[in-house]
């Protein structure tokens, strides 16, 4: 009986799976930016209904009844948590806003049912006012960056209709840089230090590395909600590079990953910054986790993968990387989600107790943009000569003979199935999470979201 190499095999596949998702990818971009501009005129027929609409430069519209101007409108786009959110604004002649609605929204999804009262406290602005969410302008719970995106976004309109047609002007944004930022930077430090120090004493690195993780679950994770997710690089590649001064801290996290990484080729943020993986290390304490091994370690290298290309792929194809993002970290620390990821959350959970890290080993995308991230930085630096290459025997795919195994325990076996199961269950809820996120886009719910976020002064002109 011949056996096959699945190592081997997977070794071979993996420089022509790369390039099957590369080239997909960059199918989903071309689709994706195709994609038609906002439709201004559901918003307009709502907020003048029976008046005639003058399309002027810019983007906006002249409202006139019985030939008197009676309003103006635009759209405005800021970048979100995860996405960009376009708002549609009408003003009075003097330009003040008189209605607001979400024209189109490519961020968090949760941020939508609790838009309402953001939305209202913005009626009655004009464009030199200040809209400084949490100050000028209410803020949604948990969602700053969301919030803060939907104020610039209706400034952003409402100074194009006070040009009158001249080109679009970006809104002045503060720089943002206050307790999520430095505490970033300081588990930044301490993990690369941890990391790259190999003279570092033993319990000097074990002391450095639980106060690191308790830190960031205490502060990334429940104080600001700010854990590493894909929908920030899914963003970056679809083009959409958000501000620096409204997104410093996601800057920062990139920057000091890639720094890293580049540098020594190691990754810090997942073993010693991950506030969800401190989550788990610290439910395995209860079981005793960090003493057994994953089952199936090469099965889920492959499940991460396709899910990793899925979720990127939707989300260029779609423009909404918000919506590609699957990780459960919402779900733990803030308590909200899909009930999808609310299943995946109880199977992590409480696998967690007894294996170390099950969400990362099964279907978290970190990992897997690492190793592809460590293999093209092996290639490059074989080109440039930086480093040798290293001959790699050419095994054969299918075995002659089956070497003979040691005899597992019966208890072993059915925990390694028991697992394994498990996580392909969460591999199929993260799809199915996918699936319901996408369903909306691909059907188009455009006029429907406006009616859910349509908010106004007053109807009588």
């Amino acid at each position: 009986m011949s056996l096959i190499d699945w190592r081997e095999l997977s070794r071979r596949l993996g420089l022509p799976f790369l390039a099957f998702v590369l080239l997909s990818w960059a199918g989903a971009w071309y689709v994706g930016a195709g994609r038609p501009e906002p439709d201004l005129y559901p918003f307009l027929k709502r907020s003048w209904p029976g008046a005639k609409f003058e399309p002027t430069a810019g983007g906006g519209f002249t409202v006139r009844r019985a030939g008197e101007i009676v309003g103006y409108a635009a759209h405005g786009t800021a970048a979100g948590y995860s996405g960009p959110i376009t708002m549609a604004v009408g003003t009075t002649p003097d330009g003040r806003v008189r209605s607001l609605a979400i024209l189109e929204y490519r961020d968090t999804l949760d941020l939508l049912p609790r838009s309402r009262g953001l939305l209202k406290s913005l009626l009655g602005k004009t464009h030199d006012e200040p809209f400084h969410v949490g100050t000028d302008v209410d803020a949604v719970s948990g969602a700053t960056f969301s919030s803060r995106a939907i104020a610039l976004a209706s400034l952003d309109a409402a100074r194009t209709i006070a040009e009158r047609g001249l080109p679009q002007t970006a809104a002045r944004a503060r720089v943002e840089f206050g307790a999520p930022e430095i505490a970033l930077i300081a588990l930044l430090v301490a993990g690369a230090v941890g990391r790259n120090r190999p003279h570092l004493d033993v319990r000097v690195r074990r002391a450095l590395r639980i106060g690191t993780l308790l830190t960031s679950l205490v502060t990334i994770g429940f104080l600001f909600n700010r854990p590493w997710v894909i929908a920030f690089p899914t963003r970056l590649l679809a083009g959409d590079w958000p501000s620096w001064q409204t997104h410093l801290y996601w800057y920062i996290l990139f920057a000091g990953i890639l720094l890293a990484f580049t540098r020594t080729g190691k990754n810090a943020y997942c073993p010693w910054i991950c506030p969800f993986g401190a989550a788990q290390d610290v439910v395995g304490l209860v079981g005793g986790a960090r003493k057994r091994r994953m089952p199936s370690p090469l099965l889920f290298t492959w499940v991460k993968r396709v899910l990793l290309w899925l979720a990127v792929l939707l989300g260029l194809l779609y423009r909404s990387p918000g919506a590609a993002s699957y990780e459960v970290f919402a779900a733990f620390f803030r308590l909200t989600g899909s009930g999808f990821q609310f299943a995946i959350l109880v199977f992590t959970v409480g696998a967690g107790i007894f294996v170390s890290r099950p969400f990362c080993h099964w279907v978290c995308p970190v990992d897997t943009t690492e190793q592809i991230a460590r293999a093209f930085r092996v290639r490059v630096a074989r080109l440039l000569g930086l480093q040798a290459a290293k001959p790699t025997a050419r095994r054969p795919i299918r075995l002659a003979a089956v070497p003979e195994r040691p005899p597992v325990d019966p208890l072993r076996r059915l925990r390694n199935g028991l697992l394994t199961v498990l996580g392909l269950i969460c591999a199929v809820l993260v799809v199915a999470h996918l699936a319901t996120r996408f369903a909306a886009q691909s059907q188009g719910a455009q006029e429907n979201l406006m009616g859910d976020s349509f908010v106004v002064i007053d109807t009588g002109r």
